[in-house]
């Protein structure tokens, strides 16, 4: 039996079989790489809250600029996810080694442009965010150094986006643990100078970050030069082909815009929260890398079904893919929603984990107490998404993530804090409001659209 039967044999279950195994085999894997990232902004947080809410007000004043700076290479990579899914799901394995190609010497050179940019203008983007004096300083240490070691981070976004299309989750989530120990370890040598370690206090943990993923980065091109089931990164189709690098801009770009609204909306909204000081910044942030752990639940399905969706419609599977995504969102919405209530019941305990200043401590408890019973609908909202993003339609998710931030939370919370003369509340809640009306928005769509048809020839 040559590689390429084995192969078709080896994911074979995405096509036929149990829906709900299929879907929990793709997604297991998934769920426990979004573990890893998570565990990499929790250790810096736990570990820079012990620099005070200062250090915790830089990163968090941060990380939606560097979420802005990769939105447009997150949003080819879907793109060519949904791709490699259709042709795997038609058996075109030679079409598949082309668009890895095209993948990595498109998405490379603009992860360059970016990491370029970004470290040029870090400082003037802090300033214009409204960060007070003490915290501008750390934020930009922070930031410019995440940006020196952004490309190393694109090599391995390409990398398990294209290895997701294939139906290989486990590979990426293996050196995501990698990366995640790597980056642990290092954490407090770099942020106290333990050792003959220099101490960088918050740039320390961004130098950590990117030393690790440079570690996989490095990893990944050796596992994919060499061959993953048959497909590999070859030197002789990483010259630039306009018709599928058109392609993987029209599937990509609005996914693209979709990053890049909600990067734009989370800067807006950070400026937002910090107007109401350094505390209320430092809640936020941590309530926020609270919310990523059951988020976890719904990134790993959301996946599992935009690979599922993907393939069956290249299979002319169309019917098993619009049960997949049935199945998918009914398990998330009451996966999430359970958290939910977990966490509602023992707020204030969890806060204190990570920064136990009272007032950081009853803004935070405030907070993911309104937010924990929405959970179920941020589910639904993300999976939803998956669900569209596998069949190559990319617009949808675009307008619903764009409608739910802008409107619904950017919207209501302005709205609450102008009109209404609202504290930090307003936010909170117009958060919580955001998460039901997504969810709302993107099943509707799903209901009345024919999106379960092919967008490869």
């Amino acid at each position: 039996m040559n590689s390429g039967q084995n192969n078709k044999l080896k994911y074979s279950y995405i096509t036929k079989g149990p829906i709900l195994k299929s879907l929990i085999t793709l997604a297991w894997p998934i769920m426990l790489s979004q573990l890893m990232q998570t565990l990499y902004n929790l250790a810096d947080t736990l570990w820079l809250g012990r620099l005070g809410a200062e250090a915790v007000a830089a990163i968090s004043i941060s990380f939606p600029i560097v979420f802005m700076m990769i939105s447009i290479a997150a949003g080819l990579t879907i793109a060519g996810t949904a791709l490699i899914a259709q042709h795997k799901g038609r058996g075109n394995n030679l079409k598949i080694n082309k668009i890895i190609g095209q993948l990595f010497s498109f998405i490379v050179f603009l992860s360059l442009i970016i990491s370029f940019l970004g470290f040029i203008f870090a400082q003037r983007i802090i300033v214009l965010m409204g960060a007070e004096t003490e915290i501008i300083g750390p934020a930009v240490s922070y930031l410019r150094t995440i940006f020196v070691g952004m490309p190393f981070m694109f090599i391995f976004f390409i990398f398990s986006s294209i290895l997701r299309g294939i139906g290989d989750t486990k590979t990426p989530s293996i050196l995501m643990f990698i990366s995640v120990t790597f980056n642990i370890i290092l954490d407090p040598f770099f942020i106290f100078g333990i050792g003959f370690f220099p101490q960088l206090n918050v740039a320390g943990a961004a130098l950590a970050t990117i030393i690790s993923r440079f570690i996989v980065a490095i990893y990944a091109l050796n596992i994919i030069t060499k061959g993953v089931d048959g497909f590999y990164l070859k030197l002789s189709n990483m010259k630039w082909d306009i018709k599928i690098i058109k392609k993987i801009i029209t599937i990509g770009v609005p996914s693209s815009i979709e990053q890049s609204m909600l990067a734009m909306g989370q800067i807006l909204l950070t400026s937002l929260v910090a107007s109401f000081g350094t505390m209320t910044l430092a809640a936020y942030g941590i309530v926020n890398r609270i919310i990523s752990l059951p988020t976890i639940l719904a990134f790993g399905v959301a996946a599992a079904a935009t690979t599922m969706v993907g393939q069956n419609i290249g299979a002319d599977k169309k019917e098993r893919a619009e049960k997949t995504a049935q199945v998918s969102i009914l398990i998330i919405f009451t996966g999430m929603s359970l958290l939910g209530i977990i966490l509602f019941v023992e707020p204030e305990f969890i806060i204190r984990v990570f920064n136990d200043a009272p007032q950081v401590v009853k803004l935070g408890t405030d907070y993911l107490r309104i937010v924990a019973l929405t959970f179920g609908f941020l589910g639904a909202m993300y999976v939803g998404n998956g669900v569209f993003k596998g069949a190559g339609k990319t617009v949808p998710p675009m307008i619903v993530s764009s409608t739910t931030l802008w409107l619904f939370r950017l919207g209501l919370a302005y709205l609450f804090i102008t009109a209404f003369s609202m504290s930090q509340i307003a936010l909170w809640w117009a958060v919580a409001i955001s998460h039901l009306g997504g969810s709302i928005f993107v099943l509707s769509w799903l209901k009345i659209s024919n999106w379960s048809t092919a967008v490869i020839d």
